[in-house]
């Protein structure tokens, strides 16, 4: 008995595999990026920002509080909880001149490069 369902199994990965091979690439669940690569940040709106870590590798973070200094920082910083990635529940802190904003991330999203085809849609 044990013989006939590992060659059934078998031929189902077999049938299946060709299959798998042709869809189009998901995107990780749980996008990750590293806190110490983060060299650029661009405001979208009063609750969401750009974070790059490399041309290639840019995220949609959604704030859920509103970050309105972000756009006229000069500077932004990251408290994280231990780790090598940037996770909701972490704060980016920015400000200018004493002004400064704690912004706590709700979610994070991984956007196409800069240089891809379709334009990002943020």
């Amino acid at each position: 008995m044990n013989k006939v369902l590992f060659g059934g199994a078998l031929a189902a990965i077999v049938v299946a595999g060709p299959a798998v091979a042709d869809e189009p690439r998901k995107p990780s669940p749980n996008p990750c990026p590293f806190v110490r690569s983060i060299d650029n940040f661009k405001p979208v709106d009063d609750y969401s920002a750009i974070v790059e870590t490399s041309p290639s590798r840019r995220f949609l973070v959604t704030f859920a509080n509103s970050c309105r200094e972000l756009k006229w920082a000069w500077s932004a910083r990251v408290e994280s909880r231990p780790g090598i990635c940037l996770r909701p529940g972490d704060v980016i802190v920015a400000g200018r001149d004493g002004f400064v904003d704690r912004c706590f991330i709700k979610s994070i999203a991984l956007l196409p490069p800069k240089n891809a085809r379709a334009p990002a849609a943020y």
